[in-house]
């Protein structure tokens, strides 16, 4: 998926429920999950937890809280916070999680980790699915699970001495009453009510401990990207031996995602962009509800979800089956210096390099003018992942997407290069060595794009 110019970092954290009274409801949450050893290990998820309790300070504590749903729409599509997951493996709301580096007695024995969960699950209910709600993922020595009504005692217990607190919240920042028109900084309140307890305590986001753990991924979370990727590759391929004149963008997202769900993935890492004719010029286009005509190209931007971790694939196919001589000419031109770029990548090298390359090798072929974003983005649990620093290094999965699009009424190009907009789009590991590229195996030559793929 483009982005148009920056990196963009979609930190969608957690809801903290840390009102004037610190007091957290017994929500009775009945959604089902997936189970955490799906992909990755409950070993792994501990690991995780000691690797940022490790970068916190003995005197800090952190806390964070899944959202919360206000709808059907919302609980039959909930989607977990990206942080809150790879911390835990739960993917359900109504549970809170603390960590503690100085650790916290709970039944006589020093935890650091402390999952609250509706008392719902402790009497034994099950969830809508029929399964029972898995806590697999704290089986750790330092980790326990207790019922969310403990948590306003363990929270100020751990508040006591504490000089910082790590907290998701970004709800609490501000409400307008847009009657009144009156502004509300209700995380003004919550400080003040939290240093009645902890008179020293300092506020903090955790975002950037957890994005420089995220942004290395471990074998498992590759695994996982792996199979997200290959999936994306298949609904891709339907849609090539599907597309003709007269079909609809949005059969050709029918047939790509087809494929995703077919294969075990959960939907989409990001709404399917099918963009023909001129909407191919548009790179975020996601109306999809268009008719394809004889002639053009059209940009397919997809993606699948599996098991948490996203796939970001984009490939421009003739809608007619072949290229027309300047359609195949852009292609080449873009797909040349698509390669280019994937060959600069190793450690060390940063998004800034590579995009400032891609700019210079787009306006050496004289189509500076088609430019309209950057090519590479981090890639993992999110489509636009989240990283602690655009420096490459072994471990990262980037996207490598160079475009040029050039409009309909266009002055300095003839007609034949008018209303055609051309990406390709792959996702790279960081090695040690270099890079490999983990879409490799979709196929993206010319020749490819134009015949029907069996």
């Amino acid at each position: 998926m483009t982005q148009v110019f920056v990196s963009l970092k979609n930190n969608n954290i957690s809801r903290l429920l840390l009102v004037t009274g610190l007091f957290l409801s017994g929500t009775f949450s009945l959604w089902s999950q997936r189970c955490p050893q799906d992909g990755i290990t409950p070993e792994e998820f501990a690991r995780r937890r000691v690797d940022l309790i490790s970068k916190m300070d003995t005197s800090s504590i952190l806390v964070m809280r899944a959202p919360e749903t206000s709808s059907e729409y919302d609980q039959m599509n909930y989607r977990q916070d990206p942080d809150f997951l790879y911390l835990t493996g739960v993917d359900a709301p109504g549970y809170t999680l603390l960590l503690i580096p100085k650790g916290l007695p709970v039944e006589g024995r020093k935890k650091q980790c402390i999952l609250f969960a509706s008392s719902m699950y402790f009497s034994g209910l099950q969830n809508f699915s029929g399964e029972n709600i898995p806590h697999a993922a704290f089986t750790g020595k330092y980790d326990t699970v207790v019922e969310d009504m403990e948590f306003k005692k363990q929270f100020r217990q751990a508040l006591s001495g504490a000089r910082k607190l790590y907290y998701s919240a970004p709800d609490l920042a501000f409400i307008h009453d847009w009657l009144n028109d009156k502004p509300y900084f209700i995380e003004k309140d919550v400080h003040k009510t939290l240093r009645l307890i902890a008179p020293d305590l300092k506020f903090e986001s955790p975002a950037h401990l957890i994005a420089g753990l995220r942004q290395v991924k471990s074998p498992e979370e590759l695994e996982l990207i792996r199979n997200s990727i290959k999936i994306t590759g298949d609904g891709i391929l339907s849609a090539i031996r599907t597309c003709q004149p007269g079909i609809w963008e949005y059969e050709l997202r029918a047939a790509i995602e087809y494929q995703m769900l077919k294969q075990g993935a959960a939907g989409v890492s990001f709404r399917s962009i099918i963009g023909a004719g001129r909407n191919s010029l548009s790179p975020h286009y996601m109306k999809n509800n268009c008719k394809t005509q004889e002639g053009e190209v059209v940009v397919m931007d997809v993606g699948a979800s599996y098991h948490g971790y996203a796939a970001d694939i984009t490939r421009t196919i003739p809608v007619s089956g072949k290229f027309t001589k300047a359609q195949l000419e852009i292609y080449n031109v873009v797909l040349n210096i698509q390669e280019e770029l994937i060959r600069m990548v190793r450690p060390g090298l940063t998004t800034g390099e590579i995009d400032k390359k891609a700019i210079e090798l787009i306006k050496k072929a004289g189509y500076g003018k088609y430019i309209l974003h950057g090519v590479t983005h981090s890639l993992g649990m999110e489509v636009h992942d989240v990283s602690a620093s655009d420096t490459l290094v072994p471990g990262m999965v980037i996207t490598i997407e160079p475009g040029i699009y050039i409009p309909e009424d266009d002055i300095f190009l003839s007609a034949d290069y008018h209303t055609m907009g051309i990406r390709i789009e792959d996702d790279i590991l960081v090695t040690k060595e270099g890079y490999e590229v983990l879409s490799e195996k979709i196929p993206k030559q010319a020749t490819a794009m134009e015949r029907r793929i069996e």
